[in-house]
């Protein structure tokens, strides 16, 4: 899940440089040239934070991954729209049980009600950093409660989670882990449970997947499930929809020589991973050999979508990188797919194109041309093959597609035939098509609709 929350004083910072640039042609020419001025109670802030590194030893700490990175972050935990509260992350160098800490300063936790910040709780943790740090509301009283991933090592983590109601911070949770997490709410009770990826050490296979729920005051394991055989990593995880619209989690795992995607639901009788087969331990359906790309809604209709590729044969083996088809599918709650769309996708040139009806990964091949690379130009060609034998005729170029980037780009755009699919400060994307080599079912018009820029859209903690 991603958390736009905005961080440390660099934001308070940027607001007050644009009150100052609004206004700046009615002021002095020498005042023009003045830095911004931070408000008394951040400069307060900084203060009492100095004040807490100095007492304690401290220095900043490390968040290494997720959306809240920042060594200072502003919040609003009791959801009231004022950032009432920071909180700091710091490591204490001179010692080495729970070295790491989380300082929680509020505002108004003096008499009057003032708008100083109080430091009202310290977290304390073992490692030497911080892995990831989210705030959800776990208990379900429309207050946020804070979640730290402390790192001990590179794939050994506790995950703690803290309720900071009142003038003590109350542990909900506190579990060894060495994968990833994800929040979600799967059973659509308005309270937000923790689902904690586990991978057997032993070499077992006996992979994992923990659900937490808020119960009688604490989080607590109610319901596992087993994620595939031969796991050597959680990639990443996402909570999105099925085809029939039930919650899901897609847990994207890598494997030796590939990738597959688990996938999990909730039902009346805990987790339950709905693609994962029990004879061969792993979800056999959603395994793939090529990892460019993972899942995603690719036809934006609300449902995830799981990649299976399909290998083109090359026109020439020796020298043609490899090319695949992509089809999507979707999965409904009994675990079955259903293609939805076909797409091509070239991660080098950061675009994919949503093929029509027709396109047999038999009759196309796809190769592509770097010729003019150190030029700014780069281009993918697809070919109409529609027989492979020996003495037939050798298959006819119809769709080239380029990636511009030289400061030439406009002018090269607009060379004999071609026209542009899509472009921007970085680059210009254009194409040629022949129409008359076969009917790909597609015009000028009919391609630019189709074509795509790739956005990355995962992450993991």
């Amino acid at each position: 899940m991603r958390h736009r929350i905005r961080q440390g004083l660099l934001g308070v910072m940027a607001l007050g440089l644009t009150a100052l640039l609004s206004g700046c042609v009615f002021q002095p020419v020498d005042r023009l040239y003045a830095l911004p001025v931070l408000p008394q109670e951040y400069k307060d802030l900084q203060a009492t934070i100095d004040a807490t590194m100095s007492e304690l030893g401290a220095e900043y700490a490390t968040i290494n991954y997720g959306s809240n990175t920042s060594t200072i972050q502003l919040l609003d935990l009791d959801g009231d729209g004022e950032q009432e509260t920071a909180a700091v992350f710091l490591r204490v160098t001179s010692v080495e049980e729970q070295p790491m800490r989380v300082c929680l300063f509020r505002q108004g936790g003096g008499e009057g009600g003032d708008h100083t910040y109080r430091q009202v709780h310290m977290l304390s943790g073992e490692g030497n950093s911080i892995n990831s740090v989210a705030y959800e509301d776990l208990t379900g009283d429309g207050s946020r409660e804070i979640i730290v991933s402390w790192q001990l090592s590179g794939g050994v983590h506790i995950l703690s989670a803290y309720s900071l109601i009142g003038t003590e911070a109350d542990q909900l949770m506190n579990t060894a882990y060495n994968e990833s997490y994800i929040v979600s709410d799967l059973n659509g009770d308005g309270k937000q449970e923790i689902m904690v990826f586990q991978q057997d050490s032993s070499g077992e296979g006996n992979n994992q997947a923990e659900y937490y729920e808020y119960v009688d005051g604490t989080m607590t394991i109610t319901s596992n499930v087993a994620l595939s055989d031969g796991m050597r990593d959680v990639v990443a995880a996402e909570v999105g929809r099925l085809g029939d619209g039930r919650l899901a989690v897609y847990v994207a795992v890598e494997l030796e020589g590939g990738m597959l995607t688990d996938i999990l639901v909730l039902d009346k009788d805990g987790l339950k991973n709905i693609t994962r087969d029990v004879e061969s331990g792993a979800s056999l359906a959603t395994a793939r050999s090529y990892t460019e790309v993972g899942a995603t809604d690719i036809n934006s209709d609300g449902v995830l979508e799981i990649p299976r590729p399909q290998l083109l044969t090359p026109i020439d083996p020796e020298n043609d990188s490899a090319q695949y088809f992509i089809y999507w599918q979707q999965f409904d709650s009994a675990g079955k797919g259903s293609t939805s769309c076909v797409t091509y996708h070239t991660v080098t040139d950061s675009w994919y194109l949503n093929l029509p009806n027709g396109w047999d990964p038999g009759n196309i091949a796809v190769s592509r041309d770097d010729s003019l690379s150190s030029r700014g130009e780069r281009s993918v060609v697809f070919y109409y093959w529609p027989k492979r034998e020996e003495g037939d005729p050798p298959p006819k170029k119809f769709l080239t597609i380029y990636r511009l980037t030289g400061s030439n780009r406009n002018a090269r755009s607009k060379l004999a035939g071609r026209f542009t699919l899509y472009t921007d400060s970085n680059a210009t994307y254009c194409a040629v098509l022949d129409d008359s080599v076969w009917d790909c079912g597609l015009d000028e018009e009919g391609l630019i609709q189709r074509f795509r820029l790739i956005t990355v859209e995962w992450a993991t903690r």
